[in-house]
């Protein structure tokens, strides 16, 4: 398997993916090597099926978005030797290779080639998303769709995303598997006056959105508090909105989180919001309701065609964002109900049956490789073996 973060390096949900499929896949006898960036933590694994291989180093930051060209250039080529090293430090025998999003996919189209097994790809998001639809780059498109165009089969994390791979890559629909997110529950802890919002700070993410709502909400619930936890690109441009809005004193911009400070923050609020753009699943909306928080997603978030005990929203709505926040600060009864119910439905979302659905994409793969195996030989078999013509005498 080739990935880009792993814990304790995680910027976003592929590392936590990577994560829970990874050790649930060993727990159940599948071996795995994940190759990934050299980091300074080092990544290590508890597992005796999981080992964990460092490849160079890179200060790339899985979702960076480059725009000078000086910087552009530093980023592909950084990206281009990543990929170069794990070609050529890949060894040994595997019955499948495994990536994830664009970052891996040259390596991985080369592995394919080299070691003559299948190509699994897991595309956690696309550039469509990432840009918020918004100016998509075609670099990233064009190397997204050879690596769709090359893998033996697709994981869509949702529905929502396996119709951006048809509808803007061109690949057919019997080639892409869902196979949904899951989560490990989070400790539920004293509950504050905070509402959450926790995520990249992008334009994909819908931040702004969220300080809008909050602006309102203040108008109704002068108590409530509002933390914007994460790192992004437009941490400045959010703090200045958060002041031309009035409400600097009551929202705390905290950067990026260390995992117990994010479970923490989880167990504390009140209310959570995903008000994303773009949100191809959107693990943090089932972490946030593990740990026992009401939780506001877009209806456009992959999670919400699966989950149902969350208050669905526009994503640009942010007078419906306010009022459900507002109704979840207010009335009781609808928050403990959507909690209650919402503890009951995440048992489903375990990382075992993720495990299981992608281990029957593997065996299925391997199944139609020894088909296609045994119909080459008896091929050549049937070209080498000529009847016998006997001379008339």
């Amino acid at each position: 398997m080739i990935g880009w973060e792993y814990p304790p390096f995680t910027v976003g949900g592929l590392g936590t993916h990577c994560y829970g499929l990874t050790r649930s896949l060993c727990n159940i006898g599948v071996k795995v090597d994940f190759y990934m960036p050299q980091t300074k933590h080092g990544a290590t694994s508890d597992n005796r099926n999981l080992v964990i291989k460092e490849v160079g180093e890179t200060t790339v930051f899985p979702y960076d978005r480059p725009e000078s060209n000086e910087i552009a250039g530093e980023f592909f080529e950084a990206v281009s030797r990543y990929n170069t090293l794990v070609a050529t430090k890949v060894k040994g025998t595997y019955d499948v290779i495994h990536c994830h999003d664009w970052l891996t996919i040259q390596a991985s189209i080369a592995l394919k080639d080299l070691l003559g097994v299948p190509l699994v790809l897991t595309v956690h998001s696309t550039e469509y998303d990432r840009s918020g639809w918004l100016h998509p780059n075609q670099w990233f498109i064009d190397i997204e769709r050879e690596g769709m165009e090359k893998a033996d089969k697709i994981i869509a994390v949702s529905q929502f995303t396996k119709r951006t791979i048809i509808e803007k890559y061109g690949i057919d629909p019997d080639k892409v598997t869902v196979i949904y997110n899951a989560v490990y529950p989070i400790s539920e802890g004293e509950k504050q006056k905070l509402v959450l919002f926790l995520g990249r700070l992008t334009i994909q993410k819908g931040a702004d959105v969220f300080l809008r709502a909050a602006k309102k909400v203040t108008e109704f619930e002068p108590g409530v508090r509002f933390v914007v936890a994460g790192a992004g690109d437009l941490l400045p441009e959010l703090i200045n909105q958060a002041v031309e809005l009035g409400i600097s004193n009551r929202v705390i911009f905290t950067d990026r989180l260390t995992d117990e400070e994010m479970k923490h923050m989880y167990g504390i609020a009140s209310v959570y919001v995903m008000p994303s753009i773009s949100e191809p699943f959107g693990i943090t909306a089932l972490e946030a309701i593990s740990a026992g928080t009401p939780t506001i997603a877009s209806k456009t978030a992959g999670v919400c065609e699966t989950f149902h005990n969350c208050l669905k929203v526009d994503f640009w709505d942010s007078d419906e964002i306010a009022n459900k926040i507002i109704s979840l600060l207010r009335y009781e009864s609808l928050s403990k109900t959507l909690t209650d119910n919402g503890r009951q439905e995440i048992d489903l979302f375990t990382w075992d049956n993720v495990a299981e659905k992608t281990l029957n994409v593997y065996n299925g793969l391997n199944v139609a490789r020894l088909k296609k195996q045994l119909e080459e030989r008896e091929r050549i078999y049937k070209l080498n073996t000529k009847p016998i013509k006997h001379k008339k005498k």
